[in-house]
């Protein structure tokens, strides 16, 4: 009699599958969409999650320096490989069907490919709808430009994709609450741009994301901070300075992390970098308590 798979063999079977099939088609989106339903939808981490963090120790303390020495080292990929890689972690996700992308900052859903292939990738937009593209949940100008991201340019854990116009609207504005009554835009989603609600500690222009997002980018964030630790060298703006988070918008973060926890979606994107694109991983999607270990991103 054949012994009934086990969990340990599903597991085996998805990972093995993932490294060795998705590798040879991540440079066709259609095909990589494709092929994703074989092993979609499975939640679990792997076995391989143990291991990576097999350095860290807890009870010793300088938690964040541990976590950057383990996930700084990744594979760079290029700019143009981020919109193949949206077809694989974020194809399918909430309400969008197979073989299209979820986004974070309205309800479309998008067909990956340029236009000259029947996909959605802007190009230029004048409304919400028109196209999508790559937001970088840490703006770009936050490190002093494209070219001085150190490898953050193109990472995928806080790059998603998103509506072209709504990404410009948001432009490098900090997260943070927006009273809906001030809000100058809402996306088809919720998220809000305006003043900053009263009581965050800063005085200005914010972004709100949509609910369901909150806790991801939050987590984005803190990766980022802990990933890039130390390396920027640019620039002192509202909500960072250099790698560093200011204190009013890390409160509001953490309170986005602990409401908002860690999906079985945000689980498979976290297991599909490491294991198809950067070989690295997001601790705080894995470990979400070690946010509380780290006194100060």
């Amino acid at each position: 009699m054949v012994a009934a798979p086990t969990a340990l063999h599903t597991m085996a079977f998805r990972s093995t599958l993932t490294a060795t099939l998705f590798l040879a088609l991540a440079s066709s989106p259609s095909a990589a969409a494709g092929l994703r339903g074989l092993v979609g939808g499975y939640n679990e981490t792997t076995s391989g999650e143990t291991s990576y963090y097999s350095s860290i120790d807890t009870s010793k303390g300088g938690l964040q320096a541990q976590l950057h020495t383990l996930i700084s080292p990744h594979t760079v990929l290029s700019y143009s490989q981020l919109w193949g890689a949206f077809a694989i972690v974020d194809e399918s996700r909430f309400a969008c069907s197979p073989t299209t992308i979820n986004d974070v900052y309205s309800t479309y859903c998008w067909t990956t490919g340029s236009s000259t292939d029947g996909g959605q990738q802007c190009g230029s937009y004048k409304k919400e709808g028109d196209c999508f593209n790559r937001e970088h949940s840490w703006p770009k100008s936050w490190w002093g430009g494209f070219d001085a991201g150190q490898g953050a340019q193109t990472d995928l854990f806080h790059i998603f994709p998103t509506d072209g116009y709504v990404n410009g609207r948001r432009s490098n504005f900090p997260f943070g609450l927006v009273d809906t009554a001030s809000a100058t835009y809402t996306s088809t989603n919720g998220a809000k741009l305006g003043p900053c609600s009263a009581g965050q500690g800063f005085e200005g222009t914010c972004f709100e994301p949509a609910d369901e997002f909150k806790g991801e980018l939050a987590r984005a964030m803190f990766y980022l901070a802990t990933a890039y630790m130390d390396q920027f060298s640019c620039c002192d703006v509202d909500a960072v300075n250099g790698s560093r988070i200011k204190l009013w918008q890390e409160t509001m973060l953490r309170s986005w992390h602990s409401a908002h926890p860690v999906s079985n979606l945000e689980l498979e994107r976290n297991e599909e970098i490491y294991t198809v694109y950067q070989h690295n991983r997001n601790p705080f999607i894995d470990n979400p308590t070690w946010v509380d270990l780290i006194p100060d991103f």
